[in-house]
C-alpha cells in the first residue's frame, strides 16, 4: 500500500513551525508496512486542499491519502469542507469510529467534522492536526483500512467472509547513553505492565556477539554442527537460535516473532524509526541523544531524574508506574 500525507497548517506552510505530524504519521505507517510516497504542507485554504486532493487521487499513484489538520470548528478549519467536493462516495463509518474512539479520551471529540471517502482508486481520510491525535484516530480505524483499499481496487471477496485481522504494530524503544539505568527502568516498567494484564514482548539490542547456549549441551552441539535454525522447546518455554548474515530490521523482527503480545518494548535500537522514550540521568550527562545535534522526531518522552524543558513530556525516571501509565495511554488506551 502506498500513502500520501497532506498536512494543513498556515504557520507550517509559512515556515514558522516545524511539522511534527507528518514525520510521526510516516513513521507509524512504516510500522504497518505502508510506504509514504509523498508528504506536503500547505495552508488552510479550501481551494488548495481540494485541488491537491483531486490531483493526487486522479494520479492513481496513492492507495491511501491522509489529511492532517483543520477538522474542527475554528474559522480556518476547512479541511472537511474542502474534502467533500473531491469525494465520489462518502464513507461515514470512518468519521463515526474516530469520534467514538476519541470521545473515550476527551469530550472535545464531538466537535470533530472529519470525513472520509473514495475518489477513483484512493481512500481519503481526514485526521486531526496533532501527532498524537492523528495517530490515535488512525489506529481507531486501521483494522478496516487495508480491506477498504482492497475493495476499492476491485477485490472480489465478499465483505462477510472471514479475513485475517490486520494487527497494529505497537512498539516503543527505550534508548539512553550508557550508565543511565535503562535496563533497570525497563525491568520495572515490564513488571508494571504485566500487573495491568498487558502481554509484553521485549527485544534487546546487542552490538556484539552473544551466546545463550553452552558447550557440551545437545542444543549447542546441533548448532555447532551447522544448523541454520535451532529451536529448543519445553513445557514452559522455548528458545530459538537462528543464524543470519546481518541483523534483520527491527520491524521485521516484531512482525515475525511478536504477534501474540500487546506491545513490544525494545532496549537500544537508537538508530531505528521506532517511537522512543529516552532515559536520562543528570549525573551521567547534560545532553540527550534525541535532542542534541540530531532532532529525532520519533522521541515521545524523556524519563529523567531532573527537570528538563523539552517539546515532549518529561517523566519521573524513579517512578516506573508513571512511565508504564504513559505507555498505556499512548499505545493501549481503549
Amino acid at each position: 500500500m502506498k500513502a500520501a500525507l497532506l498536512i494543513l497548517s498556515d504557520r507550517g506552510a509559512r515556515g514558522e513551525r516545524a511539522d511534527a505530524s507528518g514525520p510521526a504519521l510516516e513513521q507509524w505507517l512504516k510500522l504497518q508496512g505502508v510506504a509514504t510516497a509523498r508528504c506536503e504542507v500547505i495552508p488552510d485554504e479550501a481551494t488548495l486542499i481540494t485541488a491537491r486532493l483531486t490531483d493526487w487521487a486522479d494520479s492513481d499513484e496513492f492507495d491511501l491519502i491522509l489529511t492532517c489538520g483543520g477538522t474542527g470548528v475554528s474559522p480556518r478549519d476547512v479541511t472537511p469542507d474542502a474534502t467533500l467536493p473531491v469525494l465520489e462516495r462518502v464513507i461515514p463509518g470512518f468519521g463515526e469510529a474516530m469520534r467514538a474512539s476519541s470521545l473515550q479520551k476527551t469530550p472535545h471529540a464531538m466537535i470533530s467534522r472529519a470525513v472520509a471517502g473514495i475518489r477513483g482508486r484512493s481512500l481519503i481520510i481526514n485526521l486531526p492536526g496533532s501527532p498524537k491525535g492523528a495517530i490515535e484516530n488512525l489506529e481507531a480505524v486501521w483494522q478496516a483500512v487495508p480491506h477498504c483499499v482492497a475493495k476499492i481496487q476491485g477485490d472480489p471477496e465478499e465483505c462477510g467472509q472471514p479475513r485475517t485481522a490486520v494487527a497494529v504494530m505497537k512498539a516503543v524503544s527505550f534508548v539512553a547513553k550508557s550508565g543511565t539505568g535503562k535496563t533497570t527502568l525497563l525491568e520495572k516498567v515490564i513488571s508494571e505492565l504485566k500487573g495491568k494484564g498487558v502481554r509484553v514482548g521485549v527485544i534487546k539490542h546487542d552490538a556484539h556477539r552473544f551466546d545463550i547456549d553452552h558447550p557440551g549441551k545437545d542444543s549447542y552441539r546441533l548448532t555447532a554442527a551447522g544448523a541454520d535454525t535451532m529451536l529448543i522447546s519445553s513445557p514452559e518455554k522455548l528458545a530459538l537460535v537462528k543464524r543470519h548474515q546481518a541483523s534483520p530490521p527491527i520491524r521485521e523482527l516484531i512482525a515475525t516473532y511478536f504477534r501474540d503480545v500487546d506491545i513490544v518494548l525494545t532496549e537500544g535500537f537508537k538508530q531505528s524509526d521506532l517511537p522512543k522514550i529516552e532515559v536520562h540521568r543528570s549525573e551521567r550527562s547534560d545532553t540527550l541523544l534525541c535532542r542534541g545535534e540530531q532532532h529525532d522526531p520519533t522521541l515521545l518522552a524523556v524519563a529523567s531524574d531532573a527537570p528538563l524543558e523539552l517539546d515532549v513530556p518529561v517523566l519521573d525516571l524513579n517512578d516506573a508506574a508513571v512511565v508504564a501509565d504513559f505507555i498505556m495511554k499512548r499505545f493501549l488506551a481503549g
